[in-house]
């Protein structure tokens, strides 16, 4: 066995004992079955949690969504959102919970967060953008498609420190920077730890392959829409990392990833994608006092 089989055993290694996420978790990902009774004991659920349910009606009132009137009640947030959309918000605050006791070092938890909260908001733009029916796990795969950065950060901190010294002093992506210091990247240790933790297999797809959808065989349409949420969000000026190189929008709208994506059935030239960027910008702004602090 060569050093780099031993390495990647000993981050499986790793992985494979991270503890499960809280049970209220585990209890919302058995909901399943008869909607009437799924959402009844989402209800007993939520109505327990105060600040859970803050972040029930923060999203249903989300700008994004293009609701014409606010919510103002847990039931009605609950009914807007429905069953499987607030089950990815209970999930999503459950993942941010897990990775939130670790605030200390160079890597800006807050800004992390803030990017994974526009993702998600953008996922749901852009899927009622290109009229694709309503997906709920577009939402909680835009809020953790780069959780792998947490786990890397709590649970493999020297290594993460030196992906980002790497990322910062070369312009090169996090992908770049976590293969050439670890041989795998976060979006790979995110899947294993999603399936190990026994997220749903659409959510785990879209996770792993945020940055190439080309390869997703089976949702390939939901993995497009993320990957397209997490440019439109750095477009936006919400990066992970300060350093990350800016995208630019001409050259991206002409690049073989849009052709592809286009291909695939979405319809994207630099008018449209201008445009989208604009509305994405207005919404993130209007949201300063709402999703923006979804997990402040």
């Amino acid at each position: 066995m060569n050093s780099a089989e031993k390495d990647m055993d000993a981050i499986l290694g790793t992985i494979e004992s991270i503890p499960t996420l809280p049970i209220i978790s585990q209890r919302i990902m058995e909901i399943t079955g008869d909607e009437d009774a799924s959402f009844k004991k989402l209800v007993g659920i939520v109505e327990k949690d105060q600040a859970l349910a803050v972040k029930i009606l923060k999203v249903a009132n989300s700008a994004f969504y293009g609701l014409l009137s606010k919510v103002t009640s847990l039931e009605h947030g609950l009914v807007v959102l429905g069953t499987n959309q607030v089950k990815s918000v209970v999930l999503g605050a459950s993942v941010h919970g897990f990775f939130s006791d670790d605030k200390k070092g160079p890597f800006d938890r807050t800004r992390f967060w803030k990017h994974a909260i526009i993702c998600s908001q953008v996922a749901e733009f852009l899927r009622k953008h290109f009229k694709i029916k309503k997906d709920d796990s577009l939402f909680l795969a835009g809020l953790i498609h780069d959780v792998g950065k947490v786990i890397l950060d709590k649970y493999f901190h020297e290594e993460f420190l030196r992906i980002m010294d790497h990322v910062s002093s070369t312009g090169t992506t996090f992908s770049e920077a976590e293969t050439l210091v670890l041989g795998t990247t976060h979006y790979q240790i995110a899947a294993k730890l999603l399936k190990q933790w026994k997220f749903p297999d659409m959510v785990i797809m879209q996770v792993l392959y945020h940055h190439a959808p080309w390869y997703d065989i089976h949702y390939m349409t939901n993995s497009n829409i993320i990957y397209l949420a997490n440019i439109f969000t750095k477009l936006a000026g919400y990066t992970c990392h300060p350093d990350e190189q800016p995208l630019d929008l001409a050259e991206f709208a002409d690049s073989p990833e849009i052709a592809f994506v286009n291909k695939s059935g979405f319809a994207l030239d630099y008018k449209t994608m201008e445009d989208l960027n604009n509305q994405i910008q207005a919404s993130v702004a209007a949201e300063a006092d709402n999703v923006m602090t979804l997990f402040g």
